[in-house]
């Protein structure tokens, strides 16, 4: 790329009837300042445009990682959940077993109490049995006498 400095040193040769040097110098220069302000904005904008690209670079970056957290979230709740219901599930499967295990018990002792209740109720008729028989000897005494 030409620079200012080039335009600036840039000698022709003379010939008899060319230009004005004085024209040509003063055009010379003029052509300096607004080459020169041209590379200046060229290399400020260059500049500009390696930091906006840096700058979508890391916001590149950022989505991708946005994206890997948004994933992983994801996947920590779906995780979270499976275990939830694994959980839940054997909670329930514990419940039904203290259940069923409350029910044969309950079962258990209604037949013991039911037996218990029995044996008493035989043991009534025995001794209804026996007043009745110490009753009947008293009545057959009493008549006797």
């Amino acid at each position: 790329m030409l620079k200012p400095i080039d335009i600036q040193n840039k000698e022709f040769s003379r010939k008899i009837n060319g230009y004005d040097r004085d024209e040509v110098d003063d055009f010379l220069d003029i052509i300096i300042k607004n080459y020169d302000a041209l590379c200046k904005e060229n290399m400020r904008l260059m500049d500009k445009v390696d930091m906006l690209n840096e700058s979508l670079e890391r916001y590149k970056q950022m989505e991708e990682t946005m994206h890997k957290s948004v994933e992983l979230a994801q996947q920590t709740a779906q995780d979270i959940k499976d275990n939830a219901s694994v959980e839940a599930q054997a909670l329930i499967n514990k419940a039904k077993l203290d259940a069923s295990r409350l029910a044969r018990q309950i079962d258990e002792e209604h037949i013991r109490k039911h037996q218990e209740m029995l044996k008493i109720k035989e043991e009534i008729d025995t001794y209804k049995a026996r007043i009745r028989t110490i009753c009947d000897n008293l009545i057959k005494t009493i008549d006797e006498a």
